[in-house]
């Protein structure tokens, strides 16, 4: 009993697909019948089979399981052209029960790089789950083109492929990068400058008649804080300076580094600065 156990399982393993009753047909429109020549996995098609612009190049067979017929998880034709390597594949319409297979094969269906090969090689992919995979070599197929359609057939290769190289290197990238922003005209920076300085002789106008500035109080403030108010005044001065720095030479960090340490002196010494001018308008001094 062991032995018909193993025996069934190495005879399992050792299943392959292949396929029996093989048959090339070159049908034209004038001669649907076409000529026709049998093939097998041990006896591919001997000759080359000539395929012209309006033949059909129909292949049929049976595909078996050793010695089961069935249809295969995955069946293709497999063109390849020898010199370039390249090649391109058809699935095949396989019956699940009888295994019969069959594929056409026209100057249509093939890509232009092929079409322009003076050989084609035709070959058979059969595999399944849990059996070994299959590639069978049936013969070769060489693709007559007419004079006529040579050219566009040349023009289409090299658009698809290159005219030279198939796989290399690409050409070196220079990358351009947009050009940095300008600054505006002069006279619209002339224009918000005097705009600013207008604002600022407005502020200073109406300190003194309507909001009750005294330029006597400098001396007594400059006495009781004289490194708070300094400072102060200094802080909002650098502040200035930084806006125009990034106007016209820092980038944003520099700028915001700048605008960091500005304004917490700002900060700091504008606090004590403002407890001395509370400290005199308690004592009614104004």
């Amino acid at each position: 009993m062991r032995s018909l156990l193993l025996l069934a399982c190495c005879s399992f393993a050792a299943a392959e697909w292949t396929f029996s009753a093989g048959k090339a047909t070159i049908a034209s429109r004038g001669d649907p019948e076409g000529s026709s020549t049998t093939f097998s996995p041990s006896s591919p098609i001997a000759s080359t089979l000539p395929l012209g612009p309006k033949d059909i190049l129909k292949l049929t067979f049976t595909v078996n399981n050793d010695d089961t017929p069935g249809r295969p998880h995955q069946a293709f034709l497999l063109v390849k052209d020898s010199q370039s390597s390249l090649e391109t594949f058809f699935p095949l319409n396989v019956k699940e029960t009888s295994g019969k297979a069959k594929v056409d094969l026209a100057h249509k269906d093939l890509p232009a790089h092929l079409l322009s090969s003076p050989e084609l090689y035709l070959s058979l992919a059969l595999g399944s789950f849990g059996t070994p995979g299959s590639l069978l070599p049936l013969g070769t197929v060489a693709p007559i083109v007419d004079d006529s359609a040579k050219a566009a057939l040349e023009k289409q290769r090299a658009k698809d492929l290159g005219d030279n190289v198939i796989y290399g290197p690409k050409k070196e990238i220079h990358h351009i990068f947009r050009p940095d922003a300008k600054n505006p005209p002069k006279v619209i920076t002339l224009a918000f400058l005097f705009a600013v300085l207008a604002g600022y002789l407005g502020l200073f106008g109406a300190w003194f008649p309507l909001l009750g500035a005294n330029f006597a109080h400098l001396p007594k403030a400059l006495q009781a804080a004289p490194l708070s108010h300094s400072v102060f005044f200094m802080s909002l001065v650098s502040l200035e300076a930084i806006f125009f720095m990034y106007y016209t030479q820092w980038n944003l960090f520099q700028t915001l580094g700048g605008c960091a340490v500005a304004g917490l002196t700002c900060f700091l010494s504008g606090s004590r600065a403002l407890r001395e001018v509370r400290a005199r308008r308690e004592r009614g001094e104004r």
